[in-house]
């Protein structure tokens, strides 16, 4: 049966956008990457007038069990993906690239970790059985803040190899959440759980694969990028 004119139409095109997809195969490294992964999330209410943040340091949370895979959030109890946190800097790292990515919105004053750091071990030593959430709203109260950022890292492993020729990607997995203090509740959360995948392996996440500049990058350039996608659904003062 020769086609008409529509289905003619149609195969042509399906034909020119294999083209095209081979041609930019072709000119792209099979070590250059994308991520793969669970993409960046958020629960969040109605914007709200919060002024003052306190920023707990960055918790790493590993599984009792290394066998296992997964670690659970001391605040609120949901699971996600645990690789490991080796090496000294994960918790450094994601607390410089996250507040320096929230001051430049410049929208509320913020309480620096150093500065909470010892409110908040002070007030874990003198309750004993208080629950995380409770501990972070004393933290808050003290610190006469209106709100307080606890963040959590489950991965944070960093490529193995070069730029152009990695035996491992680098993979990372942080959540943070902003409970407001008046009264406890978690009013937002940031998750990323990525692991960078080469171009030959996921031709859909062109966007990934571009932003990573084609190349396999360091575990601080992806939780950068992390943090970068999370922040965009942080609230806006009213």
């Amino acid at each position: 049966m020769i086609p008409g004119k529509s289905q003619f139409t149609g195969i042509v095109r399906s034909v020119a956008l294999c083209a095209a997809l081979l041609v930019c195969l072709s000119l792209v490294p099979a070590g250059c990457g994308g991520f793969r992964g669970v993409m960046p999330s958020a629960v969040q209410e109605e914007s709200f007038d919060f002024k003052k943040i306190a920023i707990v340091p960055v918790k790493r949370v590993l599984s009792e069990d290394p066998r296992q895979q997964f670690a659970q959030c001391p605040l609120t109890g949901a699971f996600y993906r645990n690789c490991g946190v080796p090496g000294e800097t994960a918790e450094s790292d994601l607390e410089e690239l996250f507040i320096n990515e929230l001051a430049s919105k410049r929208q509320y004053v913020l309480i620096p970790p150093e500065r909470v750091e010892g409110v908040h071990r002070r007030v874990r030593a003198a309750s004993f059985k208080k629950t995380t959430r409770d501990e972070l709203k004393t933290v808050g109260e003290e610190l006469g803040a209106d709100g307080v950022i606890a963040g959590y890292v489950f991965c944070y492993a960093e490529r193995k190899g070069y730029t152009y020729a990695a035996e491992q990607p680098a993979s990372v997995v942080f959540v943070f959440h902003l409970l407001r203090v008046s009264d406890g509740e978690v009013v937002w959360t940031g998750i990323f759980d990525k692991t960078q995948e080469s171009l030959m392996q996921n031709i859909l996440d062109l966007r990934a694969f571009f932003k990573g500049g084609g190349k396999w990058i360091t575990v601080k350039k992806l939780a950068a990028q992390g943090i970068k996608e999370v922040l965009k659904t942080f609230p806006e003062r009213e």
